[in-house]
């Protein structure tokens, strides 16, 4: 980076004593002021244990927002609002960062407004046990056509044992206000991420992919032992269906309590589910 930027990491957490790996990896990097941690009440005493260990480091700040299940776009929302830096970086608990990722996404975000950069490539620790490179996945689709939009929700397919971090993003502050943060209409696992991106090219808002990361693998009880113990595939499918739901409605902000208000020039929006999306397998 050519210029000096201030930059904070949020992270939200429950019960994944993992973050200490993602922090350690985070403090080797350059540019970041601060680490924000957003707890949804976490019970597990090796998290906890990591959390203490966290409290008690240089620029690194634990909030705790108990509550019951885990609404990851929530904690983000808290993160937000709490924080003061220029830039934002978002990222799950499991993440190993990388000072050429982060060099390649601010470069991005930095040379224009209205910008929103995610990881190209995460790779997993153990890739031919991860269960989430095996499963179907789905993407999107926008056509753009006067004053109409129309999404196609589709198959995606994971290529080298990777995937896309469609959720570890790099942005400004002011763009996730305008934005209006996260939509907390989402429980369990899943498509958060991809909401937050559609809405960004709906707001005509350009998004960019680059960087790799390491995903720390983890087994499927992990994903959504907060929010009753469904199968990942289950939830995500009710997540794309509420998302649906949402954009059809013509709601393009989340429920951050502090907004930009942004016009949209589409007067409508049309999605189009694929049928096991709406079977709900």
């Amino acid at each position: 980076m050519g210029t000096q930027v201030n930059l904070e990491v949020i992270i939200p957490v429950k019960d994944r004593f993992e973050v200490i790996q993602c922090v350690q990896s985070l403090k080797v990097v350059e540019l970041i002021s601060k680490i924000i941690i957003c707890d949804g009440g976490s019970t597990d005493v090796n998290c906890i244990k990591s959390l203490q260990s966290l409290k008690n480091q240089d620029k690194v700040e634990v909030l705790c927002f108990p509550e019951i299940g885990f609404n990851k776009s929530r904690l983000i929302n808290k993160g937000i609002f709490h924080s003061q830096a220029e830039f934002l970086l978002i990222s799950d608990a499991d993440i190993i960062w990388n000072q050429a990722a982060l060099n390649a996404m601010l470069n991005f975000v930095t040379a224009d407004s209205n910008r929103v950069c995610y990881i190209k490539s995460v790779e997993e620790t153990h890739p031919t046990n991860t269960i989430a490179l095996k499963r179907d996945a789905y993407t999107y689709k926008i056509r753009l056509e006067q004053n109409n939009a129309f999404i196609d929700i589709v198959l995606y397919n994971h290529k080298n044992n990777s995937r896309p971090g469609c959720g570890l993003i790099c942005v400004k502050r002011n763009t996730l206000l305008t934005l209006g943060g996260y939509k907390e209409i989402f429980t369990g696992w899943g498509w958060e991420d991809q909401d937050l991106l559609m809405r960004a090219l709906l707001l005509e808002m350009q998004i960019f992919a680059t960087g790799k990361v390491i995903h720390l693998s983890h087994s499927d009880e992990v994903r959504n032992k907060h929010n009753g113990n469904l199968a990942p595939s289950q939830s995500r499918n009710f997540n794309i269906i509420s998302c649906s739901q949402s954009l059809s409605n013509g709601v393009l902000t989340g429920d951050l309590p502090i907004k930009i208000e942004k016009a949209t020039k589409y007067q409508q929006i049309f999605v189009q589910l694929p049928f096991i999306c709406i079977d709900n397998e």
